[in-house]
């Protein structure tokens, strides 16, 4: 399943109040602080990131200055407690909006086209432009592609989505940065439908709207 996460500053009370919740349906799990430098601290004053891992030692639950992360696939069984929790926490009456990935994504092919124009066209190199128009071709694919991806029964797609994300985001970096609000966005979408889908007790995903 797709990373999905939710807009929350970091807070310590929410994060180990979840990792007492879930260690009641499994033990094995582990709760890390860290400090701003990212150094380990059992001083939950200190604390500015945590992060909830597996018996394998893989995250399944982030928190940071700025939103929260969710890995239901790595959470296994204890997604249903994990989505329950969430939602008792008030999570799944958050607003979530394309506007600002849209135009970041509007403002992104814009401004390579502009870019690369100007530029080839000052050191005649037409190919150059050819090229980095299909660069803002392939991300956009990519876009479409992991949108698609968010969907139910999906998941497959992410990898050619991440394929055309790389081919055509890594040439035209930094420029390619306008992309992750709308990443952020379908991450954030997902987990409010499963949220608002139920009594958050399943991990059944939903559809997205056509």
């Amino acid at each position: 399943m797709l990373p999905t996460s939710f807009k929350a500053s970091f807070d310590v009370q929410f994060i180990t109040g979840l990792y007492q919740r879930l260690q009641e349906h499994d033990d094995s799990i582990v709760l890390l602080l860290r400090t701003k430098a990212g150094r380990k601290s059992a001083d939950p004053e200190k604390a500015s990131f945590g992060e909830i891992r597996n018996a394998d030692g893989k995250m399944f639950f982030g928190m940071n200055g700025k939103e929260g992360i969710v890995h239901l696939k790595k959470a296994g069984s204890l997604g249903g407690p994990l989505l329950a929790y969430l939602k008792e926490e008030g999570v799944g009456q958050q607003d979530v909006t394309y506007d600002l990935g849209a135009m970041g994504v509007c403002a992104y092919a814009v401004l390579v086209a502009v870019v690369g124009f100007f530029y080839s066209s000052q050191n005649y190199m037409p190919l150059l432009f050819l090229i980095l128009l299909a660069c803002i071709a392939c991300t956009l694919l990519g876009v479409a592609l992991m949108a698609h991806a968010y969907k139910e029964g999906n998941e497959a797609w992410a990898i050619p989505a991440l394929v055309c994300l790389g081919i055509g985001a890594l040439p035209t970096a930094p420029a390619s940065l306008l992309v992750l609000p709308m990443m952020t966005a379908l991450g954030r979408a997902k987990l409010q439908r499963l949220l608002q889908q139920g009594d958050g007790e399943s991990v059944t995903e939903v559809s997205l709207p056509q």
